[in-house]
């Protein structure tokens, strides 16, 4: 059933992208338009991590073969004929040859590893909004589009609620020496020049500001360890982050007292009573004794960052 899933989700890139090629084919006779399925040239490997990692050198193997070809079909004409490649998104292979899908916003992810690959001088990403903004709009009418943000402030953004771009599409931008600014673009707006990410946003002297935006996430929930005999005792911290990280309870942020009496961490409120269980069991000698007092949950809560590298 997963097989067939995959299989019909990439219909939609596929047929975008031939679409794409029909177009531009027949509107532009000195430039060569070629089709190329991704898992041409996207490899993962799955067992890496979670999500996969691309085997970058056998990607850039693969693509430079397919362009050697294109290259060559051209013959003399290919110093007056610009070649244009429409990739199809959200699809690659794995290191067994079976077709995989990128997951979440994984053709923005194609675009980067393409971006990376082809070592762009940039990377744009064409979405239904005008570029990040500074809030959430629903909640702060008066927000406005930031023009430039560091990958730093957007990696910030996105992960404490920002919509607009994932983090792992920075990622391969993020890795190219010099690194590939990322330019996000409104497809039903295109007067409007969008939010540049780059390396340095808050350090040119038009934007010195300390915080460039707020983000949020809701549906959280706080958990408190606490208890005097934590106080100056090692391995209470990697006790209770590698016990979560056993049972996959994903830490959003986390905050200790300085006296290290207590430590409170923020997860979803769906995993907080699960959190609160693997906790009390991993301590459960120490509760006995006294030495922690109680694991405590508030929630729900939501969190809201300040984001600014001036900060």
């Amino acid at each position: 059933m997963r097989s067939n899933q995959k299989l019909v989700e990439k219909f939609g890139s596929d047929s975008i992208s031939n679409i794409v090629k029909a177009l531009t084919t027949t509107s532009h006779i000195h430039h060569n338009y070629v089709f190329l399925d991704a898992r041409r040239v996207i490899t993962i490997d799955e067992d890496a991590i979670k999500d996969g990692a691309v085997v970058w050198h056998i990607s850039e193997e693969k693509f430079m073969e397919i362009f050697k070809e294109e290259e060559a079909k051209l013959g003399d004409a290919r110093d007056s004929i610009l070649c244009h490649f429409i990739i199809t998104g959200y699809v690659a292979i794995n290191t067994d040859g079976v077709a995989v899908t990128l997951k979440r916003d994984g053709s923005d992810y194609s675009a980067a590893i393409m971006g990376k690959i082809l070592r762009a001088n940039s990377i744009s990403i064409w979405t239904d909004v005008d570029g990040v903004l500074s809030a959430d709009p629903r909640r702060v009418p008066l927000a406005n589009v930031l023009p430039e943000v560091s990958y730093d402030e957007a990696m910030e953004l996105a992960y404490f609620g920002a919509k607009v771009i994932h983090p792992k599409t920075m990622q391969p931008a993020l890795s190219c020496d010099p690194q590939i600014p990322i330019y996000i673009r409104n497809t039903f707006n295109m007067r409007s020049p969008g939010t540049r990410i780059f390396t340095n946003a808050t350090t040119t002297k038009q934007n010195e500001k300390v915080v460039c935006g707020f983000s949020s996430v809701e549906g959280m929930a706080l958990v408190n360890v606490e208890g005097t005999g934590m106080v100056g005792i090692r391995g209470v911290d990697k006790r209770i982050f590698g016990v979560l990280e056993y049972h996959d309870v994903n830490v959003a942020l986390i905050s200790q007292a300085i006296s290290e009496h207590s430590v409170t961490f923020a997860t979803s409120e769906d995993q907080a009573e699960l959190a609160k269980s693997i906790i009390e069991e991993e301590f459960r000698r120490e509760l006995k004794l006294g030495h922690v007092s109680s694991v405590d949950i508030r929630a729900p809560v939501s969190i809201i960052a300040a984001v600014g590298d001036g900060m």
